[in-house]
């Protein structure tokens, strides 16, 4: 009879050691959804900072092209009258730094972009 009741009490124990383990394992489970969830939150507001981050540098870079061509077939065509001290001259140069600095971070943002929209997209497969 005693070996019964050592049977019985360790079948119960081991019962509710099993149904703790499924509370645990279902909850576990739900914080790794809810963080799944954050996650492609965040990465769809990066998409989006970044994209807008890309149209901002987009429409500087325009700018500064236009002013750029501008400014040089101003001095191309008047080419025969100026220096390389000349401030249209001058102009020019820094106006080229300007657009070469823009395009390099044109480029760079692209590519934060095309991560971002990567792994948004991965997400969106699983």
């Amino acid at each position: 009879m005693k070996h019964l009741l050592y049977i019985m009490s360790g079948l119960l124990a081991l019962a509710s050691c099993t149904s703790n383990l499924k509370k645990e394992n279902e909850a576990l489970h739900d914080e790794i959804d809810e963080r799944r969830e954050q996650l492609d939150n965040s990465l769809k507001e990066k998409l989006e900072a970044a994209q807008k981050e890309l149209e901002a540098t987009n429409s500087l870079l325009e700018k500064a092209r236009r002013e750029h061509d501008e400014q040089h077939e101003w001095v191309m065509s008047h080419a025969t009258q100026l220096n390389d001290q000349s401030p249209e001259v001058l102009r020019l140069n820094s106006l080229r730094a300007q657009r070469d600095s823009l395009q390099v971070e044109f480029e760079k943002q692209a590519q934060k972009v095309k991560f971002f929209m990567k792994k948004v997209e991965g997400k969106d497969e699983e």
